[in-house]
C-alpha cells in the first residue's frame, strides 16, 4: 500500500495532514443598548383646527422605544387642550400642559414648559400646524446618538397653495438653513436636542417670543461646543400661512427680531446686513411696485419682503443697532 501510493506521488512520501484549526473563542454576546425615552415637545396656541392631524402623524411613527409627548397649551381659547386629550387613547403617553395666562407667553417659553414637564434625556421639538412624515422620530433618535443638536428637513409644498409659497418659495431640503451668513440652523418646527444640551443653555431664551426663537438656541448651542447635524430623512411637512395678512405679519415679526439676533451675536462674529444686499432688495421692491395690484400670489410676495424689511427697521430702532 505504501508502495502504491509513493508512485501516485511520484515516490515521494505523502505529506502528513495538517491539524484541523483550534475553535476560536466564543466572543461574549454584546447587552443590546436599550433605546432611550424620547420626548416630543409641542407648543401650541388656538391650534385646534390643525392639531388633529399632527397628532394623528405622531400616532403612526415607528419609533420601538419609549416616547411620550408634551403638547403645552399656551394660553389657547379655542379648544386646543381639548382636541389633544382627545388622542389619550391612541397616544397612552401623551400629557397636556396648560401655560397660565390667556394671553400666551411666546414659543419660548411653551418650549421651556415642556421641557420642564418631560422626562425624556432626548428631545425634539414639532408644532402644532405641520405633519410628521412617517419615520421622523426614529430618524431623530438615531441622529440624536451622534450629535448633542440636530434639525430635519422641511417639506414646503404639499400643504401650501401657490399664493403662500409665492410668499415663502421652497428653499433647499438638503441642508440646515443659513440666512444670515453666520452658523446653520434649525427651524422649531424639525428639530432637536439632548436634554443636557438644553440644561447647559438654561433653555431657550424667553426673551424671543417670536421670530428667531429656533435661531438663538442653536447658535448658542454651536458656541457653546455642541456639534449641530442636519438629518435629511426626518422630514415635516410644513404648513406656512394661509393668508397674505397672516403672511405679511409674520414676516414683519421675523425681521423685528433679526436685529435683536445682531445685537447678541454681533460679537461672535453675525456679520451686518450688506449694503449691497439691501440695495438690491429695496430695488426689487421698487421695480416691482405694481405687483401691489396684480396677481394675489405677486402681493403677497412683495408685500411679505416689504414687511420683513420694515420690521427690521423697527427692530433696528427697538434694540438701538443697525441691521436692515
Amino acid at each position: 500500500m505504501t508502495a502504491a501510493r509513493n508512485q501516485q506521488t511520484g515516490g515521494q512520501p505523502a505529506p502528513e495532514p495538517e491539524p484541523a484549526p483550534e475553535p476560536a473563542p466564543a466572543q461574549e454576546a454584546q447587552p443590546v443598548r436599550p433605546l432611550p425615552l424620547v420626548s416630543v415637545v409641542l407648543p401650541a396656541r388656538n391650534a385646534a383646527a390643525t392639531l388633529g392631524r399632527q397628532l394623528e402623524a405622531l400616532a403612526g411613527q415607528d419609533y420601538t422605544g419609549p416616547w411620550e409627548v408634551i403638547v403645552v397649551d399656551d394660553g389657547s381659547q379655542d379648544g386646543t387642550g381639548e382636541v389633544a386629550a382627545d388622542y389619550r387613547p391612541r397616544l397612552p403617553r401623551l400629557h397636556v400642559v396648560r401655560t397660565r395666562g390667556t394671553g400666551g407667553g411666546g414659543v419660548n417659553r411653551a418650549r421651556n414648559t415642556g421641557c420642564r414637564h418631560s422626562t425624556g434625556d432626548v428631545l425634539v421639538f414639532c408644532d402644532a400646524d405641520d405633519v410628521v412624515a412617517p419615520g421622523w422620530l426614529t430618524a431623530m433618535e438615531e441622529a440624536l446618538r451622534r450629535s448633542p443638536a440636530v434639525g430635519g428637513a422641511l417639506e414646503r409644498v404639499s400643504l401650501n397653495d401657490p399664493v403662500a409659497l409665492a410668499a415663502r418659495p421652497p428653499k433647499p431640503t438638503a441642508c440646515l438653513a443659513d440666512t444670515f451668513g453666520f452658523l446653520p440652523y434649525p427651524l422649531g418646527a424639525n428639530c432637536g436636542a439632548r436634554r443636557e444640551v438644553w440644561a447647559l443653555l438654561g433653555g431657550f431664551d424667553e426673551r424671543y417670543l417670536y421670530g428667531s426663537d429656533d435661531v438663538e438656541f442653536f447658535w448658542r448651542a454651536q458656541l457653546a461646543g455642541r456639534e449641530l447635524a442636519f438629518v435629511p430623512d426626518a422630514v415635516v411637512h410644513y404648513q406656512l400661512r394661509s393668508t397674505v395678512r397672516q403672511m405679511v405679519r409674520q414676516a414683519f415679526r421675523y425681521g423685528r427680531s433679526h436685529p435683536m439676533l445682531f445685537r447678541t451675536f454681533a460679537a461672535h462674529g453675525m456679520p451686518r446686513s450688506s449694503l449691497p444686499g439691501l440695495a438690491r432688495e429695496w430695488g426689487w421692491l421698487l421695480c416691482h411696485g405694481l405687483h401691489l395690484v396684480g396677481r394675489t400670489d405677486r402681493r403677497a410676495a412683495w408685500l411679505s419682503r416689504a414687511a420683513l424689511r420694515s420690521g427690521r427697521l423697527v427692530g433696528s430702532v427697538r434694540h438701538r443697532v443697525l441691521y436692515l
